[in-house]
This record gives C-alpha cells, structure tokens and sequence, in this order.
C-alpha cells in the first residue's frame, strides 16, 4: 500500500510537470471600450473648427464672451487663419484652431 500511494504521488508530480513548471494564473486582460469619436463642442477654438469641418460651413458656433473670428481657405491652413474675422485688428489671440475636411480648411480665432 505505501508503494502504491508513492507512486501515485510521483505520477502525479511527473504529469504535472511535464509540460514545465506550474505557471501562476493571471486574469484575462481587462475589457477595453472601444474608441467612440466624441462630437466637438465649442468650449475651444480647435472645437469650432472642427464643427465647421463636420458642417461644411463657415459659421459662427458662440460659446465665447469676446470676439471670434471664423475663416475658411481652399489652399492652406495658413489661408484660412488669415481670412478669419478680425485677423487685422491687432487684437491679442487667445486661442485659435484650424480643420480639413472635403478639401478646404477651416479656422476659428478668439481674441481678447
């Protein structure tokens, strides 16, 4: 009887470790969500002009208490924030952004 039980237990250490060492478990990777493209808003520049992109028009969005300036360009970004409103006023630039969709550029301005 002690021999048979040794030689389950060396059977089962021999199966067991044929394949290798005992691996510890890990969970499975945690569950990723996929991307959801998220609408602009228009708290930003950047946001307008991406909204304009989307739209297709050159338009104001609001959302800003001072002035802002929108222009779109068919040749550059440059263009486009160049034919915005203002652009010649001297006003200070507090944030600007620029877009392309449909091969035109899209960009807004907000001054102080």
């Amino acid at each position: 009887m002690r021999n048979f039980f040794a030689g389950v237990v060396f059977l089962c250490c021999h199966v067991a470790y044929a394949d290798g060492p005992v691996r510890m478990y890990t969970s499975p990777s945690p569950y990723v969500r996929p991307q959801v493209e998220m609408m602009p808003t228009n708290a930003t520049a950047q946001g307008v002009a991406e909204l304009m992109a989307r739209s297709g028009q050159c338009r104001h969005f609001g959302g800003n208490r001072g002035y802002e300036g929108v222009g779109m360009s068919s040749t550059s970004a440059e263009a486009a924030l160049n034919a915005c409103c203002y652009s010649r006023s001297g006003m200070t630039v507090i944030d600007q952004g620029v877009a392309f969709r449909n091969g035109r550029w899209y960009a807004c301005k907000r001054y102080r």
